[in-house]
């Protein structure tokens, strides 16, 4: 069901709108953990190093997803909050062509670039063909991953944060049951993580498609100019220039995701010269972590579905306190789960590998939560006012700011590890954390981002006149 976020409390919108994104998210962490659980546990830490460290690639792969489904968001949301339904619809089937056939071409380009990218992050030649294995059949499924996403984002930027969570559950059961089945009944080992995650993102994406059919059956019937003999074909309702508007928006924050990407992969590189055991660990404290993160990136795609809406019906006034509204909420979720991987670390990563080497893979994962704890601080920063730009429609600095927080993590981390070993790479990473954050937040609080809006209002401009 579409939602206008135009009326109510701020801060109970974006909190309500948040929270089925956030179970959604803990379902999909679920589903990640379970592979690295099942893996390290029933193949060994050596397949748990070659899936942990494939994923800071198929992270930037799927970056690309994710840009797109920002591009599409805001083109969207900003239109369904002006009321303009037309150009809403057109850019969600212009949205949805363009990334299905720009994954299957960037599918079959990334099953070959398999190898050059594993020694690009210095993999270890003991666990190569295990990550190629995992890779090359990940890659396969690479549509249903844009698919997805772009569908999520399609449903968030009309208001709907349900419906995705419904689709979530399914891909987060079917893939835990075939997790199962593949490793331990069949003993497939890393192939068969890889193919219980193509065959859930399927399901997922399938069924998310067959209900967005609808959705713009239902809208095109409410559309004021809507008359029966006159519906639009698929072909009519594909824009070259909502896609160029789409393009546009999309390469500043798919550019940020791949340079996010670029800074994992020269991490990891750094993490595998440790060795397996330090790259297990890295790879047990970073599902922790990206589980314990969720609450603050799920308020900030809810401010960015929030602020799309808003500017589109010219509220400024309303992006602005649902800006202070979600960065109070952040920080109270930064302190309660940083506290709790401090507190639960040592046993938290202890849950992903057994037997020999297992209690060095907990102590050095544990150590990295502990520095983690201290970056949620930035997060809670960082987010709200990257989540207030994204649905403005302010993305032209994203690239810039998350190239700024690479720089300072890959310096603090030449720096600091030669004399505290892969300590010194955790507090690298915090200090990238900062950096970025600090960034952004000026960046907002600059207000630059109210004249970047698709749809021009006069109060909003006269109000920007006016401040500068």
């Amino acid at each position: 069901m579409t939602r206008n976020l135009t009326k109510g409390e701020p801060g109970k919108i974006i909190l309500l709108f948040a929270l089925p994104m956030l179970f959604g998210n803990i379902f999909q962490q679920m589903y990640n953990m379970v592979d690295s659980v099942v893996v390290g546990n029933f193949v060994g830490a050596d397949a748990l190093a070659a899936v942990g460290s494939s994923y800071t690639i198929t992270f930037g792969v799927t970056a690309l997803a994710f840009g797109l489904g920002n591009g599409a968001s805001i083109l969207i949301g900003q239109y369904f909050g002006a009321g303009r339904s037309r150009e809403a619809r057109h850019s969600i089937v212009t949205s949805m062509t363009f990334a299905i056939l720009f994954s299957l071409v960037l599918s079959v380009a990334c099953i070959f670039l398999c190898a050059p990218l594993l020694r690009l992050v210095n993999m270890p030649k003991s666990i190569f063909p295990m990550s190629m294995t995992y890779m090359r059949i990940y890659f396969l499924g690479l549509v249903f991953t844009f698919a997805y996403n772009m569908l999520s984002s399609v449903f968030r930027a009309l208001g709907d944060s349900k419906t995705p969570l419904i689709f979530l559950i399914v891909a987060s059961v079917v893939n835990i049951v075939l997790d199962l089945v593949f490793v331990i009944n069949f003993k497939m080992g890393v192939a068969g993580v890889a193919w219980a995650t193509i065959i859930a993102q399927a399901v997922s994406s399938v069924l998310a498609l067959v209900a967005l059919k609808r959705r713009l059956a239902d809208m095109q019937q409410q559309d004021p100019a809507y008359a029966p003999e006159g519906h639009e074909t698929f072909r009519q309702q594909l824009s070259l220039p909502l896609l160029k508007k789409m393009i546009r928006l999309a390469i500043p924050t798919t550019a940020q995701e791949i340079a996010i990407s670029g800074g994992m992969i020269i991490m990891q590189a750094f993490v595998n010269g440790y060795g397996p055991r330090i790259m297990a660990a890295y790879t047990a404290a970073a599902k922790i972590e990206s589980l314990a993160m969720m609450p603050i990136i799920n308020i900030s795609t809810a401010v960015t579905s929030y602020s799309a809406q808003n500017m589109g019906a010219g509220e400024i006034e309303r992006v602005k306190s649902g800006y202070r509204a979600s960065l109070r909420i952040s920080f109270v979720f930064a302190a309660v789960l940083g506290g709790a991987i401090v507190l639960f670390g040592h046993s938290l990563v202890g849950i992903f590998v057994s037997g020999e080497g297992a209690a060095e893979v907990a102590a050095a994962g544990a150590n990295y939560l502990l520095y983690s704890a201290f970056a949620f601080i930035f997060m809670a920063l960082l987010f709200p006012a990257e989540g207030v730009m994204k649905g403005t429609g302010d993305v032209n600095f994203f690239m810039l700011f998350a190239i700024v927080g690479i720089v300072a993590k890959v310096t603090a981390a030449l720096t600091l590890s030669p004399a505290m070993g892969y300590t010194g790479l955790w507090l690298a990473v915090v200090i990238g954390w900062g950096c970025e954050a600090v960034c952004t937040t000026l960046r907002y609080l600059s207000g630059k981002w109210k004249t970047k809006g698709i749809i021009q209002h006069p109060v909003a401009a006269a109000e920007t006149a006016a401040e500068q």
